[in-house]
């Protein structure tokens, strides 16, 4: 798989993942349901509209691992960290009004009142920060000062967490580990990147213990799993790029910054436009 399908890939794992929060899969897979129930098949429709819907989830889980490969990789063949950094920056700005009406959609999908200064910033944002933090990176390494390089991953996540960033809690460091990683062995990289994930994920984690012996485990449990295994999965996939760009000029590139925004502005009108959920 060369970069360009890695992340054609990716984006079709976040157009699912986000279309699914204004059309919830259980509505797309009720007609199907209906007709296991007609045939006598209750259990599996049953099962259709649970476990099934719950294992679908994780496609939507595949992107935002892959993404943040990417930007590692983009960052390590860029001719100029500033404008790659300006691109990601101003898409970002340009993303979140429309990343907002989202949110705002998708609480109104489900008969809950949003207020849009609630609404966090969206991961162009983080993925932003995570840039700047291998330029760093790489001034700590030429000054021979690389050990403060987790201080800058530490500083940057305390502002992504604290500006409500997307995925502030963890996906800089994971930035940070593709790029240390980006040319060892894959199976060293397949093993490091589960406690990695982890690592990134350590508040859920810690919702679970904190959660034994309580009535909301399975819950807690289940949104563990998901998290962790499907960023795990994402991770996983990005070890199958060749090390080939594919036909990835200019046209593409544009093309993916341009349809960030525009997909959620689709979403948006179309969660504005359906009726509640009842």
């Amino acid at each position: 798989m060369n970069y360009k399908q890695l992340k054609i890939f990716a984006v079709c794992c976040m157009v699912f993942d986000h279309t699914v929060r204004i059309v919830p899969l259980h509505q797309m897979l009720a007609p199907l349901a209906d007709f296991l129930w007609n045939k006598g098949c209750g259990d599996l429709a049953d099962w259709l509209l649970s476990d099934f819907t719950f294992y679908l989830m994780y496609i939507g889980r595949l992107a935002a691992p892959i993404f943040l490969y990417c930007i590692a990789q983009g960052f390590a063949h860029t001719s100029s960290v500033r404008r790659y950094v300006e691109r990601v920056l101003v898409t970002a700005v340009l993303a979140q009004v429309p990343y907002t009406l989202f949110d705002l959609a998708e609480g109104r999908m489900y008969g809950l009142e949003r207020d849009w200064r609630e609404t966090g910033l969206n991961i162009l944002f983080t993925l932003a920060m995570a840039l700047c933090v291998l330029a760093a990176h790489e001034e700590f390494k030429r000054r021979k000062l690389v050990l403060l390089s987790p201080l800058a991953v530490a500083a940057a996540t305390w502002i992504a967490v604290y500006l409500g960033m997307e995925g502030g809690r963890g996906y800089i460091f994971l930035v940070w580990v593709c790029y240390l990683t980006r040319n060892w062995p894959r199976w060293q990289r397949a093993l490091l990147y589960l406690p990695a994930v982890m690592l990134s994920r350590l508040g859920l984690i810690l919702w679970v213990l904190e959660s034994i012996g309580t009535p909301e485990l399975s819950m807690v449990l289940r949104n563990c799993l998901l998290n962790v295994l499907g960023n795990y999965f994402g991770m996983l996939i990005t070890l199958l790029d060749n090390g080939e760009k594919g036909r990835a000029g200019k046209g593409f590139s544009r093309f993916c910054y341009a349809f960030y925004p525009a997909h959620f502005a689709v979403l948006a009108l179309i969660g504005f436009l359906r009726p509640p959920l009842g």
